[in-house]
């Protein structure tokens, strides 16, 4: 096996094996979802996670609710007659759980990281000695796993390209400040030879891509991202390519 193949095999061995462990369930887990009683004369339930949306029910005190999952500054509750609704987060604070203390929740400054949200990131780096520049858009529909649409553009001194794929980052920590993660995609490249080469014919390949990075947090919506990938390129040529890529950025949570 080539030192390339080497290469993307490890890369997918580990993403394959943290694929593996159980995932961070945090309070919204399926197994052991968090269960807390009012502890104030009621707090207010709106149709959804927003002031704009209409409050429609009151919890009561002893009334008891079960956590489902959290967006920006809202909560998603159940009550044990089948009600669901939006809760702000603050109101957390007028519950306790079964051992009669309000419980510890994640720090709200990640509390965007959490299924249901979509996020929007632009990245530069390098890419094989040329500078590029990325666009990603993504869903995390678990805690753990994000699916992902990326778009990039690479400016070089012999070659521009430009790589369109899709892929999957797992998040085994979300809670974490500094929170790592591994991803795995597949898309294709088109390269633009220069003019002052002899090969000036414009190709089109397909990239396989295994990434390691970690995110950042700096506020509730907002993160820093920084990235490292390796891209395999299936080339109609007798050997494929490899090219690595260093990329630091900025996403959004929406």
């Amino acid at each position: 096996m080539t030192k390339t193949g080497k290469t993307l095999s490890a890369l997918v061995l580990a993403f394959s094996t943290v694929l593996a462990l159980p995932v961070n369930a945090g309070w919204f887990g399926d197994d052991e979802p968090l269960v807390v009683t009012v502890d104030t004369a009621y707090i207010d339930v709106y149709s959804g996670p927003g002031r704009g949306y209409p409050i429609f029910h009151a919890l009561e005190k002893g009334e008891r609710i079960t956590l489902l999952k959290s967006r920006t500054q809202w909560i998603k509750v159940l009550t044990d007659k089948g009600t669901e609704g939006w809760i702000k987060r603050d109101a957390m604070l007028a519950t306790i759980d079964a051992t009669g203390t309000t419980p510890d929740f994640a720090d709200s400054s990640r509390a965007d990281a959490v299924d249901g949200s979509f996020e929007l990131g632009a990245g530069f780096g390098g890419f094989g000695g040329a500078d590029s520049t990325t666009l990603t858009l993504g869903y995390r529909f678990t805690r753990n796993l994000t699916i992902e649409a990326r778009y990039a553009q690479q400016a070089g001194r012999f070659s521009d390209s430009e790589i369109i794929a899709g892929g999957i980052t797992h998040q085994p920590f979300p809670d974490w400040w500094v929170s790592p993660y591994l991803g795995m995609g597949a898309g294709s490249i088109k390269i633009h030879p220069s003019a002052t080469l002899v090969d000036t014919e414009d190709r089109e390949d397909s990239v396989l891509q295994a990434s390691v990075g970690a995110y950042v947090y700096l506020s509730r919506r907002f993160f820093l991202r920084l990235d490292y990938t390796n891209h395999y390129l299936l080339t109609t040529r007798e050997n494929n390519d490899e090219v690595n890529e260093w990329r630091v950025g900025f996403n959004v949570f929406f």
